[in-house]
């Protein structure tokens, strides 16, 4: 992403979280663990939270309203559904939001290798590291 404009990468960063949030949102709803569908629920409040916090920072470099998300991550989500109804199996919904989250994180660490303004790589920093922080929740084995 580095030589994208600091309004394309949040921009992107932005239909990343969104992402981020339907494809928590829909694992909460496909998991029966009662952990899992607190900690996908928490984690998408959370992507959304981020999205909204950079969006001004978008606004104020000229970009425009960020979609709802990309036709890639509505894809997974099926994919998500695919294998719920294979399997029943929640360690599959498990495995498969730890596949987008590890999309999030690769996204956030792209766009840290691009030109950003100061104020801006500090908050998208410290997004970045909750995000990580996100990712070792999803590496603990809960189910039983």
């Amino acid at each position: 992403m580095s030589d994208l404009s600091s309004r394309a990468i949040l921009n992107s960063l932005i239909e990343t979280c969104k992402d981020g949030e339907s494809g928590f949102r829909h694992a909460a709803e496909l998991v029966s663990d009662a952990g899992f569908k607190a900690l996908f629920t928490d984690l998408a409040r959370r992507r959304g939270e981020v999205a909204a916090e950079l969006l001004p920072h978008a606004r104020r470099f000229g970009g425009s309203e960020a979609a709802d998300g990309t036709t890639a991550a509505s894809l997974h989500r099926t994919w998500m559904d695919v294998r719920e109804w294979s399997s029943h199996d929640d360690r599959a919904i498990v495995a498969e939001a730890r596949r987008g989250n590890n999309m999030t994180v690769a996204a956030f660490k792209d766009a840290l290798a691009g030109v950003l303004p100061a104020s801006v790589r500090d908050m998208v920093e410290r997004q970045y590291a909750d995000i990580c922080d996100s990712d070792k929740g999803l590496s603990q084995p809960q189910l039983a």
